[in-house]
């Protein structure tokens, strides 16, 4: 029930929203005059207004019927007031019509009055939590400004012509530092780091409790696969089952962590092959 604030700003460039990061965008993206704004309690559930500029709208019309007019239309960005105290998670195009964003538009042309809905749009959202908000040897998974993590392992104690016959991981939950309701799906995917620069992953797989904060996963066939130098060891990268659905917070015990028993905790068991 924290207030709910933002601004509306024009978009300056074109970008493509289905690969646009917020490192692409830049104090020359985005217009520095406001075409609306929001402030206020928003409860769940509930619909806001906001009235726009009424030239920003025009030059959309006119863009819409002449792509050489000389005002484009890239879109717009709703960024947070320093007065926001909430996160709310607001309905996409890509949900029931009666539930999608839309502009109402009020016209006059030739002495007649006219209203046009304007419903069709896509959407990106774009986040800059800072490293911050991560508690002290803890990592954390975060759902709707999504967090995820990666894992490193140093193999090179472990003998490589060997078999794995089992590889498990373990990691603890800190229910003090997690949000999480009873409507959230708790199992956390492992992926296989393919590309160290951009963090691509693959060969996932779902991590279980075994308790209430204890979590669970073999990983065998990733393990073998970086001993036998099938596959680079980038490292595991760890993320929630929906990352974009809700605001759920995982705060797990990190290898830093002072107490060694609540550490992330790999366990190999292997069988030499014959030379």
């Amino acid at each position: 029930m924290g207030s709910t604030a933002f601004d509306v700003y024009r978009i300056l460039n074109n970008y493509n929203y289905t690969t646009v990061t917020y490192d692409s965008l830049n104090s020359t993206s985005i217009g520095n005059v406001s075409l609306g704004n929001y402030s206020g309690v928003v409860n769940d559930s509930q619909s806001i207004e906001i009235t726009l500029d009424n030239q920003t709208v025009r030059d959309w019309l006119e863009y819409a019927a002449d792509t050489n007019y000389s005002v484009k239309n890239y879109g717009i960005i709703l960024l947070p007031a320093l007065s926001s105290t909430t996160i709310k998670g607001f309905y996409s195009s890509n949900n029931p019509v009666e539930l999608v964003p839309y502009v109402s538009v009020v016209y006059s042309k030739n002495n007649v009055t006219d209203t046009v809905k304007l419903d069709i749009s896509e959407y990106v959202s774009l986040s800059d939590a800072p490293p911050s908000i991560i508690p002290a040897n803890h990592i954390l998974l975060q759902n709707g400004t999504a967090y995820r993590n990666v894992l490193n392992f140093d193999l090179t104690k472990l003998p490589a012509n060997v078999i794995i016959n089992n590889a498990s991981l373990e990691f603890t939950l800190d229910n003090s530092l997690s949000y999480l309701t009873e409507e959230t799906d708790k199992r956390i995917i492992i992926g296989t780091v393919i590309d160290s620069a951009l963090r691509t992953d693959s060969l996932f797989t779902d991590a279980f409790l075994l308790d209430s904060v204890k979590y669970s996963v073999s990983l065998n066939p990733v393990f073998q696969r970086w001993n036998d130098g099938n596959l680079p060891n980038l490292g595991l990268s760890m993320k929630n089952s929906f990352e974009l659905q809700n605001l759920d917070n995982f705060a797990i015990y990190s290898p830093s962590h002072p107490d060694v028993t609540k550490r992330p905790r790999l366990k190999i068991t292997y069988t030499p092959r014959s030379q």
